[in-house]
């Protein structure tokens, strides 16, 4: 990137009340990178490595970071006090510290400020650096999801919270939100990291925390904490957007498709309705809605190649979905603990059977009574308490699938 005027007064012309947002002309969202830039003022050039500048990921338009003109206008008053010199060359480094997190002296870049809206802050108590992103690998997100102290909610496929528990009378000790950028890293805000004081949940950060690639515009966190652009999905839709971010992060790990009769499925899932009344059409309709789309809509042939690249040595291919994902989950939990975790596919077919399949009434009646007590209900028609337990377990199922990396590990 080159910029050439002519004067000192014509480069404070083109930069006063200089700031680029992160929409680019072409409808293009604008990420940082670092890269070179030459700015050529009369007859000073002052080139700048590593320098923050906003890239259109649509067409490729480039604009300068707009903290980096204050910088570049500094550089020159120093420059222009040596009138035989007429090249200076430097490195914009993101070595700035900021008042937040300081205990937990995370690893980020001050130089992400240049993000649009990252350095601007609504609330006046707030002080520079409070909305810096702070990235870390994804597998921190595991951490919380296993400890019983935590919770860990997802709102959508790549936007959700973390929390920890509280005692005496509170909810939680803290609660903060996380997204997850296009390379699969975790980010959260440096000041809501600053609520964060006891050691083990810093420990959990911190053996995660990695350095910033700087993508955050093209994220829900961003949208939705910048921008507001954000409503809450329904825990159905939110089901359904696990299991495709399980199914994406399979094919970017593996190179295995699990998509399995996808039109059908987007057919399904223009069904599925939050019920009003809880009555048994209602929620019998979600229940073979939701069977089609998880229980048949995965590619067996998938799971096997799966079940074989994650060193399964025994035969599986007499296998169908449900136990090869359970082989799957095995792999990392063990069998007892995986029967646990795929229990709620099984459940939601039984619900599948005992809405619409036409059986003997004494079999149907053994599905139900064993839905009643895998739900601890009063009766099988208590249909609110069944719906919401069933959902409720889908969806911890499916953020286990998302969250967990299935890779083998390997030491060197």
């Amino acid at each position: 990137m080159e910029f050439s005027f002519q004067n000192m007064e014509e480069f404070v012309h083109k930069f006063d009340s200089y700031y680029p947002g992160e929409k680019c002309e072409c409808g293009g969202i604008r990420e940082l990178s670092l890269s070179n830039a030459t700015v050529v003022i009369g007859d000073k050039t002052i080139e700048i490595l590593d320098c923050p500048v906003l890239v259109c990921q649509n067409c490729g338009k480039e604009m300068i970071g707009h903290r980096v003109p204050m910088f570049i206008y500094r550089i020159y008053e120093e420059f222009d006090n040596h009138p035989n010199d007429t090249l200076c060359q430097l490195t914009l480094k993101g070595e700035g510290r900021f008042e937040y997190a300081e205990k937990a002296e995370f690893l980020y870049d001050s130089r992400d400020l240049n993000i649009p809206g990252c350095d601007v802050d609504l609330d006046p108590s707030h002080k520079e650096g409070f909305s810096l992103p702070v990235y870390f690998d994804r597998k921190v997100l595991n951490s919380f999801l296993t400890d019983d102290e935590y919770e860990l909610d997802f709102f959508s496929e790549s936007y959700g919270d973390i929390a920890k528990i509280g005692t005496d009378g509170w909810a939680y000790e803290w609660k903060i939100p996380f997204g997850i950028n296009s390379n699969d890293r975790v980010v959260l805000f440096l000041g809501d990291l600053d609520q964060i004081d006891d050691d083990r949940s810093l420990f959990f950060l911190k053996a995660y925390n990695i350095p910033s690639d700087h993508y955050l515009v093209n994220t829900e966190l961003y949208q939705a904490q910048m921008n507001c652009i954000f409503s809450k999905p329904i825990i159905e839709q939110r089901v359904i957007r696990l299991r495709n971010g399980f199914y994406n992060a399979v094919f970017k790990n593996f190179g295995i498709d699990l998509r399995h009769l996808e039109q059908e499925v987007e057919e399904k899932t223009k069904l599925v309705r939050k019920p009003v009344s809880f009555s048994e059409r209602e929620v019998s309709g979600n229940i073979v809605a939701l069977d089609g789309i998880l229980n048949e809509g995965i590619s067996q042939s998938g799971l096997r190649d799966l079940c074989v690249a994650l060193g399964e040595t025994d035969n599986v291919s007499q296998l169908k979905t449900r136990k090869l994902l359970q082989r799957i989950i095995a792999t990392k939990e063990g069998e007892d603990r995986a029967k646990d975790i795929i229990a709620p596919l099984f459940h939601l077919n039984d619900l599948r059977v005992c809405f619409s399949h036409l059986l003997p009434d004494g079999e149907t009646q053994k599905y139900k009574d064993s839905i009643v007590e895998a739900f601890g209900l009063s009766s099988f028609s208590e249909y609110r308490k069944m719906y919401d337990s069933l959902l409720m377990e889908l969806y911890q199922l499916y953020k286990y699938l998302y969250v967990t990396d299935f890779r083998i590990q390997t030491t060197e």
